[in-house]
């Protein structure tokens, strides 16, 4: 295990301000207030539009590369959920005795990551269907209907129950945070079981709250569900909780009990990625025109065509994930494994090939917009907050050429199989019996990594050549 950041006097002084969550949070509120704005009632050019251009580049990149070194960090700075959580204790971050609302246990049917995957897919069908992110007034209305949505669940549900179970992201995020070198964990377990009657991490106490997450971290042992909020690091009264630098990817092989609703998510996230992009390139201008002719006019036809290919391109990516995971349990010979349970354990070793994709496709539209970032800065500065001018043309700065950019795109695809190969490697040799047996088990699902990141190469590549 990595050195515990808290022996640094700086961060472990930080890290129990009771204000800390808040103080993280304040920034980001402001900003997505400036957002929320900036797209209801500014100019409708996408190009001149600070809150499109902050939250599709800036944000969503600054979120990418946030998984990858911070985990969850997002989560804590994420003004929606603070939202909720502000009405529902009736405080910013002080110890409140009062609370509001009516905190109902979140239905046991829908303690999983179903639902929010399934509002993850909603959410990138909506864009690839009706471009949300190209639209001010469509982004607007997707912040505001997220920021109401979690002020309603949490008035009626306990703690971050939207965040756990509804948002659209938190799948997304929880899963790709796996591969974080960050995380927050109990020092040691027994402390936790045999010498913590009162858990004050999780149930809280009259000094601190209770995990808003509902996650206890003296069992946690990935970074699904925890949004570094460090509640519990202020609470524990026996000083348990470390925060530490560890390998990357760690939780994609170390986790203990892996969960088959995570497994089908990464496989989502994976497939969305690589699978529905190939399957759009190639078939959506024609199935858009065959719909043409059956469906009314307007956006009809390009929604319906688009659901079609991102129900086939998950059904495939979670099919592909399923039969390769047989080919593994085949392979290695071993009756006594199952294949969902190879499924299980093998979908989540997947999930940095489709983080690297992400991560390249946001690399070539950072390149090639570099310049929109002073233009909607500039534009502005000259109405704040309204974003009603434009202060010129649009400025158009390519920092790299094509070739180059495909490249780097390509070092980030091999980057994040190299990390897959050794996520499977790592979980061959916890389901296998012996090292043959394990190496025969892993060439399969390594096999799929590899063609996963070709066809994230090919739809990259047609686009520049």
């Amino acid at each position: 295990m990595g050195r515990d950041l808290q022996d640094f006097a700086l961060i472990r002084r930080v890290l129990r301000l009771r204000a800390f969550q808040f103080l993280v949070t304040l920034p980001t509120a402001a900003l997505v207030a400036v957002v929320l704005i900036s797209t209801w009632v500014g100019i409708e050019h996408p190009g001149f539009n600070f809150g499109i251009v902050f939250t599709w580049v800036v944000w969503w990149g600054a979120l990418l590369l946030s998984l990858v070194f911070l985990g969850r960090a997002w989560c804590l700075a994420c003004p929606v959920g603070a939202v909720g959580e502000w009405i529902q204790r009736l405080s910013l971050w002080w110890r409140s005795s009062y609370t509001a609302g009516y905190h109902f246990r979140w239905p046991r049917l829908l303690r999983n990551m179903w639902l929010p995957t399934a509002l993850f897919v909603v959410f990138i069908w909506l864009d690839n269907g009706l471009g949300i992110a190209n639209s001010p007034r469509l982004t607007a209305a997707l912040i505001a209907i997220l920021l109401l949505g979690a002020a309603w669940v949490d008035l009626f549900f306990e703690r971050r129950t939207f965040c756990r179970y509804v948002c659209p992201l938190t799948s997304f995020i929880g899963v790709t945070a796996l591969v974080s070198v960050l995380e927050l964990r109990a020092r040691d377990r027994e402390v936790c079981r045999t010498a913590c009657p009162t858990k004050d991490c999780f149930r809280g106490s009259s000094r601190n709250y209770g995990c808003p997450m509902v996650e206890f971290p003296g069992a946690m042992d990935t970074n699904l569900n925890c949004i570094l909020c460090t509640e519990c690091v202020k609470g524990c009264p026996h000083d348990n909780v470390a925060l530490r630098l560890r390998a990357p990817g760690r939780d994609l092989w170390a986790m203990t009990r892996p969960r088959l609703d995570g497994a089908a998510s990464a496989a989502v996230i994976v497939g969305l990625a690589t699978i529905v992009p190939l399957l759009t390139m190639t078939f959506l201008p024609d199935l858009r025109g065959a719909l043409a002719g059956l469906l009314p006019g307007g956006d009809a036809p390009r929604l319906v065509a688009v659901a079609i290919l991102f129900a086939a391109g998950i059904a495939t990516s979670v099919a592909l994930v399923y039969a390769f995971g047989h080919l593994s349990r085949l392979a290695a010979g071993d009756p006594t494994v199952s294949t969902r349970a190879l499924f299980a354990r093998y979908a989540y070793a997947l999930i940095p090939v489709g983080l690297a994709k992400y991560l390249a496709d946001l690399l070539d539209h950072l390149l090639r917009t570099w310049g929109a970032l002073a233009d909607v800065t500039r534009a502005l500065a000259i109405d704040f907050p309204f974003n009603r001018a434009i202060p010129g043309r649009v400025t158009v700065v390519h920092l790299l050429g094509p070739s180059q950019t495909y490249l780097l795109q390509a070092g980030l695809l091999l980057a994040g199989l190299l990390v897959a190969l050794y996520a499977a490697h790592r979980i061959s040799l916890r389901v296998s019996p012996g090292r043959e047996a394990a190496f025969a088990s892993l060439l399969p699902m390594a096999g799929l990594g590899f063609v996963l990141t070709l066809v994230s190469l090919w739809t990259l590549g047609i686009g520049f050549f």
